[in-house]
């Protein structure tokens, strides 16, 4: 038999692959498609298949059949949007590429958006050669994060940067992600009356009291408390806003199927169902300890200003006051912390642009007198209540930012 009959022998067409295979002739017609199984030649006469090839592609076929029902095993959260599949297909680049977001975002946008909105298991033969990776790699990193995908709650959302519900806070920044997941309340994005309150970890009770009367004072204003939900000031911060039936946001340095630190759970389930809670990244992502500080960036991107209200010389709030600066946001320090002989950095951000001020009072002053709310200021016969913690007194302000002791002085 010579080198012809050899090589002849292991041609094989459709039909004859299909059954070497053990699937339909159909089946076969749509593996093909995909890039699954590669045929040798392909013309109005037929299609033909290498016998080398139909070993190797019988192998990765039972694979394929595994993570493809792990995908429709999985939880409730559909991919049936544009948006979701092209979220899904930038996860998976990220996972394969080891790459960054803004790696990413340049790679996908010199795509047709055909492409990345289309299931990436349908294009895998494109995507290979895009990302320079096997087709059975690609396949198993999209099944994974498909998956991780479908653990998502069946409400929750993801947004495009671009999009009408992306928020224009932040939208404004460098750091405005591609894409933003969204477990709660969405239309909170809508209202930019937005302040973060941010500290330290390891807080003490009096920082801890103070951010409670932050919060409320925020609250009564109708201002949207903003922070991590790390320990310490942060999650301070949310449970004084959900104790006070006050709206707050949450924006976490994990995935959305993440509670952290654990010992919070309780209180991001709360927001979940009475505020909001965002996140940068995917659900098929791995937590990394660098997202947090990227985390700092979103944080402040979403909110007019940031307080400061404790920190030490290396606390991550002072990430994101140098983000805020950077952004152009307000940034705020309680006069106390430029009293403590064991830090520098208030006065390293005084000189930056912070401000400081003395009461949560004066919180609500600076962002009348820097004009943040000047047109937003919720109307209660064009005044705004709240309380001067410092005294129990009721101080009113009305739009233009004036104030006094009551409102009799003022009419």
């Amino acid at each position: 038999m010579d080198e012809w009959d050899l090589f002849k022998d292991k041609l094989y067409f459709a039909k004859e692959a299909a059954a070497y295979l053990g699937i339909s002739v159909q089946r076969l017609a749509k593996l093909t498609k995909e890039g699954k199984v590669l045929p040798l030649k392909k013309n109005s006469s037929g299609t033909v298949y290498h016998l080398d090839e139909l070993e190797k592609r019988k192998r990765e076929l039972s694979i394929f059949d595994s993570l493809d029902k792990n995908i429709k095993d999985a939880g409730m959260f559909k991919i049936n949007t544009a948006v979701r599949q092209e979220a899904l297909n930038f996860a998976v680049t990220m996972n394969i590429l080891k790459a960054s977001e803004k790696k990413a975002n340049s790679l996908f946008n010199g795509l047709p958006l055909e492409l990345i909105c289309t299931p990436m298991n349908e294009e895998l033969s494109k995507w290979s050669s895009i990302l320079n990776c096997s087709v059975t790699d690609i396949a198993g990193s999209y099944s994974r994060a498909a998956a991780a995908f479908s653990n998502l709650k069946e409400d929750d959302c993801i947004i495009k940067f671009g999009d009408d519900e992306y928020p224009e806070l932040l939208a404004r920044t460098e750091e405005a992600p591609r894409f933003l997941y969204l477990r709660g309340r969405t239309e909170l994005l809508q209202n930019i009356r937005t302040v973060a309150l941010v500290g330290s970890r390891q807080a003490g009770d009096d920082g801890k009291r103070n951010t409670e009367r932050v919060a409320r004072v925020l609250g009564q204003n109708g201002i949207i408390i903003v922070s991590g939900l790390a320990k310490g000031i942060d999650v301070t911060a949310h449970r004084s806003a959900l104790a006070n039936g006050f709206d707050t946001i949450a924006v976490i340095g994990t995935n959305l199927n993440q509670y952290y630190p654990s010992e919070n759970m309780e209180v991001q389930k709360q927001i979940e169902k009475e505020g909001l809670v965002i996140s940068q990244f995917s659900p098929a992502t791995k937590t990394e300890r660098w997202f947090f500080p990227l985390r700092d960036g979103v944080m402040s991107g979403l909110s007019q200003a940031t307080v400061i209200m404790e920190a030490g010389e290396t606390s991550g709030a002072l990430k994101q006051a140098a983000f805020a600066l950077k952004q152009g946001r307000l940034v705020l320090i309680p006069q106390n912390a430029f009293m403590l002989k064991t830090i520098s950095w208030p006065a390293r951000l005084e000189k930056r642009g912070a401000l400081r001020v003395r009461s949560p009072k004066e919180i609500i002053q600076k962002l009348s007198e820097y004009k943040v709310y000047k047109n937003n200021i919720p109307k209660m016969d064009d005044y705004s209540l709240f309380i001067n913690l410092e005294n129990d007194q009721m101080v009113v302000a009305d739009t233009e930012g004036n104030y006094c002791a009551d409102r009799s002085k003022k009419d």
